[in-house]
């Protein structure tokens, strides 16, 4: 996504495929069939990875870190073998480009007002299930952990990982059909969905949209690393200091979170979130004038249908999304493992 000048000032949009780093006439070979079939086949080396480590490698999934750079790995790689499958160049196709120093900055801005936002869906995921993140922080003794090593795997490595297959390829391949705002919905949606927990998933949406809109004001996939980074490092830094000083903290604290302080706290940050959301809207704005890049954030705007026939557009859901959308779920919510053992236990 190359930051452009707009040539006559006036009425061009950032979202179409020359300003959104693929070169003018160039054609897309990572289209939204080919970007679900990579989803598939990552959710099944997902479960079977899954397996493996519990079967045959459990020291690692008793370590925080070595499971989330496992972890990252089997995700991201089905997607680049796609994508170098398919003829791309990785670099332009993800979106890999400068930005400006002043952007940098904003972009620090940005995360810190859109905070909130993912701080009341978090919240009011809670009312039905736990804050995963610190019950695994908590049983994984993450207090007596090195700070520097799990900074570097949560602020760093997550970051790069998942912004590159979310925001990089997915979304830019749901984005050559020409649906702007439905490849948002849908690189949001496996962003979320490869958290593997209902919890991360509902504030992980959020925030892959946030970062989508992040990604088409600058023109560069490492705006969204920094923003992703920035969330992660200082989430990190909270809880760390928290479970350094107890241990148990996460534990003694949940029975006093009643559904009655959640929906208490969610009505007290909505009030935040009234103020900085649009204060979010005002800095993407500026940072889109700032990279010359006006008229980005217009694609993700109503728009009134103009006369003549439709310009047909490829479909973004299909049999393998569906199929690992389906998996996905199973996974979340146990059954597909305990459905899993069942069969294993009949063959043996």
């Amino acid at each position: 996504m190359r930051p452009l000048k707009r040539a006559d000032g006036i009425g061009v949009c950032a979202c179409s495929p020359k300003f959104a780093g693929y070169g003018k006439g160039m054609v897309i070979r990572m289209n939204s069939k080919k970007a679900n079939w990579a989803f598939l086949v990552t959710i099944l080396c997902y479960a079977g990875m899954v397996f493996a480590v519990a079967n045959f490698f459990p020291l690692f999934a008793e370590s925080l870190v070595f499971s989330n750079l496992i972890c990252e790995i089997v995700v991201v790689l089905p997607m680049l073998v796609f994508i170098v499958a398919s003829g791309e160049n990785i670099v332009s196709f993800l979106g890999i480009h400068k930005m400006r120093f002043t952007s940098v900055l904003m972009t620090g801005l940005f995360t810190f007002l859109s905070v909130p936002s993912l701080t009341v869906v978090n919240l009011f995921s809670q009312l039905w299930v736990e804050n995963e993140v610190a019950s695994a922080m908590e049983n994984m003794n993450a207090g007596q952990m090195p700070f520097g090593l799990l900074l570097f795997s949560t602020g760093l490595v997550a970051p790069v990982f998942e912004e590159t297959l979310c925001r990089g390829a997915y979304y830019h391949a749901y984005a050559g059909s020409g649906r702007r705002i439905g490849a948002m919905v849908m690189s949001a949606l496996i962003f979320a969905l490869i958290h593997m927990n209902f919890n991360q998933a509902s504030y992980a949406f959020v925030m892959g949209v946030f970062a989508v809109l992040l990604l088409e004001v600058t023109g560069s996939l490492w705006s969204c690393i920094l923003y992703h980074s920035l969330i992660n490092g200082s989430q990190m830094m909270l809880l760390y200091g928290a479970f350094k000083v107890n241990p148990n903290v996460y534990s003694e604290q949940a029975g006093t979170i009643t559904p009655d302080f959640l929906l208490y706290a969610v009505g007290a940050y909505l009030v935040v979130v009234a103020v900085t959301l649009p204060l979010s809207w005002a800095v993407l704005v500026w940072i889109s004038i700032n990279e010359g890049r006006q008229g980005a954030l217009s694609c993700f705007l109503p728009k009134k249908a103009l006369p003549g026939k439709a310009e047909k557009k490829d479909k973004l859901v299909s049999v393998p999304f569906v199929l690992a959308l389906i998996l996905c779920i199973g996974m979340m919510t146990g059954s597909f493992f305990r459905i899993v053992e069942k069969i294993i236990l009949m063959i043996r």
